[in-house]
């Protein structure tokens, strides 16, 4: 692997969404450049009231469990806010200061690979992305 692999940790039931195809939008307070493939890490942090709401149950965390297509980053606005509510799943009010990320192609992998995720969008290291491409095949 020659090129640098990125990835991002979103926290559960939200990344199990997300592979399920329900969730196409993820919010986010911040705004990055890269548009492309990135690799989908759960955190470890657990809300289990959510988890149910969504009918996800025992999803896997602090694991990496799929991959994703960043295709692009929007601010959102009040009447974006609730134009894609039914993509991004949040049933709170709106907030300035809000970016949507929007996803497609989502790949789970065969099974979940344990390892630490990092804040914002981070590099994967040569060693790991091979174990997630071996999982990903």
């Amino acid at each position: 692997m020659s090129h640098i692999e990125r990835a991002l940790s979103i926290r559960q039931p939200w990344a199990e969404l997300i592979l399920q195809g329900r969730k196409t939008i993820e919010l986010r307070t911040w705004d990055t450049d890269y548009r492309g493939l990135f690799w989908l890490h759960t955190g470890k942090a657990a809300d289990l009231g959510l988890d149910r709401s969504f009918g996800v149950s025992d999803p896997p965390r602090g694991a990496f469990v799929g991959r994703i297509t960043l295709v692009d980053i929007s601010p959102v606005d009040a009447q974006r806010w609730e134009q894609w509510r039914g993509q991004h799943l949040d049933s709170g009010h709106y907030q300035p200061g809000w970016f949507a990320w929007h996803l497609s192609s989502a790949e789970r992998l065969r099974q979940p690979v344990p390892a630490p995720g990092k804040l914002k969008l981070f590099e994967v290291d040569e060693a790991l992305a091979r174990r997630l491409h071996a999982a990903l095949a």
